[in-house]
């Protein structure tokens, strides 16, 4: 794109769901760009993950997932505004996981690439992670070539 678009946002109680207009002189390959980002998002089939937040039931969308860890032999689902309990063994939950978005790194726990701050590669023979919420971790030395695959391959371009 040339120059960034403009983007207004209009929130009204009257409509009933989501509506997308793209105004342009033509149809042309930024306008295609748009559309195609729009359908992707539209057509995430990653399901949302089944979580418990005070007893209480609740589906968490993955894109919304920072990262998924196992405390005190519970797995644990922490997003920007809550921390979750999951009923499940963490191998089970990462089967339904997005492959491109969430990596293990460590035995006890998977992260959101897209909800990755920085990656420190300072420290030799290790991997110092720092996630969107302030949070700091590692990857272990095990995992260091799936990080490092993943990053390679994905480029984060649709948190």
């Amino acid at each position: 794109m040339a120059d960034t678009p403009e983007i207004k946002i209009i929130i009204n109680k009257d409509w009933p769901k989501l509506t997308v207009y793209i105004k342009n002189s033509v149809r042309d390959d930024d306008v295609e760009g748009i559309v195609n980002a729009v359908q992707a998002y539209s057509e995430n089939s990653s399901p949302s993950i089944m979580a418990f937040f005070n007893e209480e039931m609740e589906m968490v969308p993955q894109r919304k997932i920072i990262r998924l860890y196992i405390s005190n032999r519970k797995v644990h689902i922490e997003t920007a505004e809550k921390t979750y309990d999951v009923r499940k063994p963490l191998q089970e939950i990462e089967m339904l996981l997005d492959k491109k978005r969430f990596v293990r790194i460590s035995q006890s726990e998977t992260i959101n690439i897209y909800k990755v701050k920085s990656f420190d590669f300072s420290t030799a023979g290790t991997i110092g992670v720092e996630l969107v919420n302030g949070q700091n971790t590692w990857v272990a030395r095990r995992r260091i070539r799936n990080v490092k695959e993943l990053l390679t391959n994905t480029a984060p371009d649709n948190q």
